[in-house]
């Protein structure tokens, strides 16, 4: 005798599988992007000019990032948004999305936010906002974060420990924990001029 009960409880069953089968195909999508994104900042490790598939960036650490999210189509900056340069274009834009996160919070693949690397200026006075951004490789059980970012002229690596913000090394074992990022006296390390992580792709 057919059961009635049967199509409610395969319509239910199926209710309940297929979101789970796009919420797992949506993540995997993230991984692939994160990881199309973070092999783009390591082909471009040491470059002095930004180009990805033939097309020129700003050679500067705004243009980088904006490159390597290029390679997987992610716009970093709304085109409604105001601001005095591409990285505040870039954290105003990760804003409105709600995508901005804690320091002790980052992962692979966000953009780190710094303030006060430069005198852009020109006063003498460290009130300088979003002057450099990078992005964040990967994230070791300790907590320090290795960084890619165009700087001095080049693509190069760095490190940000934001437990430790003010130590360039750990005395014991030598280990850089914070980059120099800074010319001259006062706070210049990474961890001391970070202000923010922003998340492009999705959690």
């Amino acid at each position: 005798m057919f059961d009635k009960r049967i199509p409610l409880i395969l319509f239910l069953a199926l209710t309940w599988v297929l979101p789970g089968c796009a919420t797992l195909k949506a993540k995997r999508k993230v991984q692939r992007d994160l990881q199309s994104v973070l092999d783009q900042a390591t082909e471009l490790m040491g470059e002095k000019r930004i180009v990805v598939k033939r097309k020129p960036f700003r050679s500067d650490c705004s243009g980088f990032v904006t490159a390597c999210y290029s390679r997987v189509d992610v716009t970093l900056i709304d085109p409604t948004v105001s601001a005095k340069s591409g990285t505040e274009l870039i954290f105003k834009s990760l804003k409105r999305r709600g995508r901005i996160v804690g320091v002790h919070r980052a992962k692979a693949g966000d953009l780190a936010f710094f303030h006060n690397t430069w005198d852009k200026n020109g006063n003498r006075l460290r009130d300088d906002r979003f002057t450099h951004i990078a992005l964040v490789e990967k994230v070791d059980k300790e907590g320090r974060v290795q960084i890619v970012h165009f700087a001095s002229g080049h693509v190069k690596r760095g490190y940000i420990t934001p437990a430790s913000p003010a130590k360039a090394r750990d005395s014991s074992t030598g280990r850089i924990l914070n980059s120099h990022l800074r010319r001259g006296g006062g706070k210049t390390l990474t961890g001391q001029l970070l202000f923010r992580f922003g998340r492009p792709l999705p959690p």
